[in-house]
């Protein structure tokens, strides 16, 4: 019988590619894969998807919330909020010692593994390991009654990510695991870069009257959004800019945006795609743009999923000055880094790339794809975890 892992995220697996990589890369090194997840979809090839039941109703009413977050000590108050929404048919085979892996994703769960009644010590034979996909800072700093009510708790859940109990660590880039190494005291977490699988495709044709730019991800005006509209004010027509986001309460503000903009007739908006499709269906534009000027710490530090898929894509990268995805630029030279975070450093950058510059950046990576792809990270994943076999079986 193979070795068992169950991989748990509080998100939607399907939707989460960091995740539903891990699975993929466990499956491929001959695990059997359980998921524990929100809502009922996750990734193919899963033996057993366990559900996240919704929270009781009563804990969102106002004597709910304070008696969870004021009277309640707080390993009750995790079991109440997190744990007690577990299936009773996965807890049970946690308890029997069912399971030789288990992944923990962010730190919501994090503090389960401090509970006797489920990670028994039949449960804590298994290797845990915890990945963390971002930084989240020591304090919510959310000045309302409810935010000063739950920042308590939120601290005490975030000081778990340092627990001894997790028997190995990963994070999406070195620098928010040195962060998290100082703040916690533990040892530095090993980086696992969220890039997507190798995708087998040349560059597509480059046009030398026209340039097409493409923002495709999270929809947030912190992503510079605003300097790129900027940018289009003054770009001249070989420039079209496409926008290809997920749904997000700001989608209706930059569609009134662009309506009103002078170059709307070169802007548009369209569905995004699904994850796995993404670097085949953005294979047809020229010039990704990530700007994310360092408002917060993930930006400061942000090596995001798109860079790669970019890369996949076999687009040319024109970015911020954001350091960790500088250095994978510069070794690679498939993009331009702008210098300053404004509207007019942006335009200034855009405006000199020639019809040269764009067929290098795009064959630089048409290069770097086959280097970083989730091959190659998987392959720091498993090493880090172990193989099936180096895993004490279970009885």
């Amino acid at each position: 019988m193979s070795a068992r892992a169950l991989v748990v995220s509080y998100s939607d697996i399907r939707d989460d590619p960091r995740v539903s990589r891990q699975i993929d890369w466990l499956l491929g090194a001959g695990w059997t894969v359980d998921s524990l997840g929100l809502g009922p979809r996750t990734t193919e090839g899963v033996a057993r998807h366990h559900v996240i039941a919704d929270q009781k109703p009563w804990l969102s009413t106002r004597w709910g919330f304070l008696l969870i977050h004021v009277l309640l000590p707080r390993r009750r108050r995790f079991r109440k909020l997190i744990t007690d929404r577990v299936p009773a048919e996965l807890v049970h085979a946690i308890r029997s010692g069912a399971y030789d892996l288990v992944v923990f994703n962010e730190f919501e769960f994090a503090p389960w593994v401090d509970d006797p009644r489920d990670f028994t010590p039949a449960a804590r034979r298994a290797r845990l390991h915890l990945d963390m996909h971002e930084y989240h800072r020591p304090d919510l700093r959310r000045q309302t009654l409810g935010g000063r009510l739950t920042a308590h708790h939120y601290r005490w859940v975030r000081r778990q990510i340092g627990n001894p109990a997790f028997t190995s660590r990963s994070v999406v880039n070195a620098p928010i695991g040195e962060l998290y190494a100082q703040e916690l005291g533990m040892p530095v977490p090993v980086p696992i870069r969220n890039v997507p699988p190798y995708v087998d495709q040349p560059p597509s044709e480059t046009s030398p009257g026209r340039v097409r730019l493409l923002y495709h991800g999270m929809a947030a005006w912190e992503r510079g959004f605003r300097e790129i509209l900027d940018a289009m004010r003054e770009l001249p027509d070989r420039f079209t800019m496409t926008f290809m986001l997920t749904p997000s309460a700001i989608g209706e503000g930059l569609r009134a945006l662009i309506a009103a903009h002078p170059a709307r007739d070169r802007i548009e908006i369209v569905p995004p795609v699904p994850m796995r499709e993404i670097a085949e269906r953005i294979n047809g534009y020229d010039i990704e743009i990530i700007f994310l000027p360092p408002t917060n710490m993930n930006l400061r530090f942000a090596l995001p999923n798109k860079l790669f898929e970019s890369i996949q894509g076999r687009l040319g990268i024109v970015m911020g000055e954001s350091p960790a995805m500088v250095e994978v630029v510069r070794e690679y030279g498939d993009g331009v880094v702008v210098e300053g975070w404004g509207s007019a450093d942006l335009l200034r950058t855009l405006e000199a790339l020639s019809y040269e510059d764009v067929v290098r950046m795009k064959a630089a990576s048409d290069l770097a794809a086959r280097t970083l792809n989730a091959e190659q990270e998987g392959r720091v994943f498993l090493a880090l975890i172990g193989p099936p076999a180096t895993i004490p079986a279970t009885d």
